[in-house]
């Protein structure tokens, strides 16, 4: 069964976001007085964003500190880059591809035009809490079998939904390293975007 989907995550898959994203996390960390933390920190190699915030003792809602630190992102002067050979990937590839991200809406709106890669997406999701159930969703609206839909994204939640959705899952490390995604069978693994092209014709 070929392949006639492919869903794209965007932060740390395509935009090389990680190091802005610790500098707004860092400031939002600093009006509480609390020590800097590392980009490996930051990724949270175990998922849970929320637990290291409850370790440095900050008890906000959640809702909360989300919208300050992307308040805080928003705002920065850092500057945005795609992860190499992102633009070579999505041009390679003939087959339909949608992005599906968490990222707040506005700010993905504003940086997939400032990265020039909206024109590369039959449709872009963006805010999206739960991604499983979009992905079968997008499945059904083209009339193939989940499995004819592959996703490409570089943590442990890209390959948990990818794969609960039934679809494929190639992963590529970003914010979660190579043995960190490893540990979660993906259907394959790269290390460089140019090579979700060729993956894309061995999954059967």
């Amino acid at each position: 069964m070929s392949i006639e989907l492919v869903i794209w995550d965007y932060n740390g898959t395509l935009s090389d976001d990680l190091p802005r994203m610790t500098h707004a996390v860092n400031l939002f960390l600093a009006e509480f007085g609390i020590s800097p933390a590392t980009d490996e920190e930051v990724a949270c190699y175990d998922g849970d964003i929320w637990r290291f915030y409850q370790e440095r003792n900050i008890n906000l809602p959640k809702a909360e500190i989300g919208a300050r630190v992307f308040e805080i992102y928003s705002k920065l002067s850092d500057p945005l880059r795609l992860m190499p050979g992102a633009i070579e990937a999505l041009e390679r590839i003939d087959k339909p591809q949608v992005l599906v991200t968490k990222h707040p809406v506005h700010l993905t709106e504003r940086e997939v035009d400032q990265l020039g890669i909206k024109k590369y997406f039959l449709q872009i999701y963006s805010g999206v809490r739960d991604k499983t159930p979009l992905f079968q969703q997008l499945c059904k609206e083209r009339n193939i079998h989940p499995s004819s839909g592959v996703v490409v994204g570089d943590r442990i939640d890209d390959v948990k939904e990818g794969k609960l959705a039934g679809n494929k899952v190639i992963a590529v490390p970003g914010y979660h390293p190579r043995h960190i995604l490893n540990q979660h069978n993906p259907d394959y693994i790269v290390d460089y975007l140019l090579e979700v092209y060729d993956c894309i014709f061995k999954i059967k």
